[in-house]
């Protein structure tokens, strides 16, 4: 182990396993060279707090098994050259001269190239080094993450392309610090996202889920049921949030509630952003309060750009030009009281099933009793705890689906297939497609996953089942970033 500091991203030797053994081969295909270095970072599955790290709350994700490796070689001249080993994937190559020359572009679509969330991993390490570099370098990137399935591989794509950079140019930030900066960097893409992905990435920790908290980024190790597993199923609807305006909508949607919250309760008058957390500390409000807040001063269904205007006191002009996002700038409503009630009952939810298994899974073991929850109709004292955590999930998967409308058809067929077996489970990652997550007795979890099999992927998707083994999975909270050398 490299002598590094305990809030660096570790360092360690390369392991000997078929992945590395094939990127290292497939690296060696391309360049002519081994890789020097070989970065991993995982994918994610959010257990709950969807749609509102942006917000400013916290949530509470694991970092999965599955994750993106970048094997890369530093060279001397100021070029970047990318490779993928799924042949799929055009090769790609450009100078390296500032930031600023790195251009971002969609396809002729509006869906990503492969290798833009290579170049915001890097054009953010760029900006970070403030120009300040010293040659290039060549990258063979791997990846066992689906994409656009919800589970985090475009975060760990950026991630992964930073930590390359800055560790080529010798450069060490501490893990908080990284996971901050590749935040900031996917935003090149085009989507507003906020920072648990990335912070996951990082400061993830075998064993445990990772309560992370923002502003300042923090993550708190959170024991889950011994007794139970969570387990991912792939819906096959892939969603691609840069590839339409749909979560930016509800990124702008969340900033113009809090903003009119803000108005309207005198707590802010300038024209600056303003989150539906900061409109809660500045008001000094609880979470129910903000609810109550939000019947009283966002009590339509929708409200149109003109009334948005008026309610702000600014010009549509200042709209677009402080509040919207290029691909959001042309919409004439906006739902605003569904989505802030959806991220203030959701972080509810959040505190909830953190204190659940902080109250009786810290010690490895199941203690008898909840302490309460708010969510579970008063009767949570009576109730396993394992089924107010279900309960939580279901709470949250109704809320997307409601409140937030980020769900698909699969999605909710997935959902209700699992209801009928006694399972909670709930879409995770932002939605309109993507993948479940399921919180499964372990005594049950091969007979829920034969079923899903059968009765999904089978009977509903028609795809064969040997096939569909490779969707649904059951997972244990894995590590965070790594740099083999």
């Amino acid at each position: 182990m490299s002598d590094v500091k305990i809030d660096e991203v570790p360092i360690t030797g390369i392991p000997s396993d078929k992945r590395i053994t094939q990127i290292k081969n497939d690296f060696f295909e391309e360049f002519g060279t081994m890789p020097q270095f070989i970065v991993k970072v995982p994918g994610r599955v959010n257990i709950i707090g969807e749609h509102i790290d942006y917000c400013g709350y916290p949530v509470l994700p694991l970092a999965l098994e599955q994750d993106i490796l970048i094997g890369g070689k530093p060279i001397d001249v100021q070029e970047l050259h990318l490779r993928n080993t799924n042949k799929k994937y055009i090769k790609y190559s450009t100078k390296l001269l500032s930031f600023e020359d790195l251009d971002i572009k969609a396809d002729e679509t509006g869906k990503p190239y492969w290798y833009n969330y290579v170049l915001c991993g890097i054009k953010g390490a760029i900006e970070y080094l403030n120009n300040e570099i010293v040659g290039g370098l060549q990258l063979c990137i791997d990846g066992n993450i689906p994409p656009a399935s919800g589970l985090s591989s475009s975060s760990a794509l950026v991630s992964a392309a930073c930590l390359s950079f800055l560790y080529a140019q010798k450069v060490y930030p501490s893990k908080t610090e990284i996971a901050s900066l590749c935040a900031k960097s996917e935003r090149y893409i085009g989507t507003q996202g906020g920072g648990m992905d990335q912070a996951i990435a990082f400061l993830a920790e075998k064993y445990s889920a990772q309560y992370i908290t923002f502003d300042p980024l923090q993550a708190k190790p959170v024991s889950l049921p011994e007794n139970a597993v969570f387990v991912v199923a792939h819906s096959l609807a892939e969603a691609n949030k840069a590839a339409t305006n749909d979560f930016n909508r509800r990124v702008i949607e969340c900033r113009l509630a809090a903003k009119i919250l803000a108005v309207s309760n005198g707590a802010s008058l300038d024209q600056k952003i303003i989150n539906l957390s900061q409109v809660q500390k500045n008001l000094n409000k609880s979470l129910d309060e903000m609810i109550s807040l939000v019947d009283e001063f966002l009590c339509k269904n929708s409200y149109t750009k003109n009334e948005v205007c008026d309610m702000l006191n600014i010009t549509e002009k200042e709209l677009n030009d402080i509040y919207l996002t290029p691909n959001t700038k042309h919409l004439s409503e906006f739902k605003l009281r569904q989505r802030a009630l959806h991220v203030y009952k959701e972080a509810m939810r959040v505190e909830s099933f953190r204190k659940i298994c902080e109250d009786n899974f810290s010690n490895g073991s199941c203690k008898n009793g909840t302490n309460g929850s708010s969510h579970t109709n008063g009767n949570s004292g009576s109730l396993e705890p394992i089924s107010v955590l279900g309960t939580l999930m279901t709470e949250s998967h109704e809320s997307l689906k409601k409140l937030y409308e980020c769900s698909h058809v699969n999605l909710d067929r997935l959902v209700d297939i699992s209801k009928a077996m006694n399972v909670h489970s709930r879409l995770t990652g932002a939605g309109w497609g993507g993948c479940i997550v399921a919180l499964c007795p372990k005594e049950i979890v091969d007979n829920y996953i034969e079923t899903l099999v059968d009765k999904f992927y089978v009977q509903y998707c028609n795809i064969d089942k040997n096939e569909a083994l490779a969707y649904v999975f059951a997972t244990t909270p894995s590590h965070g970033a790594v740099i083999y050398k």
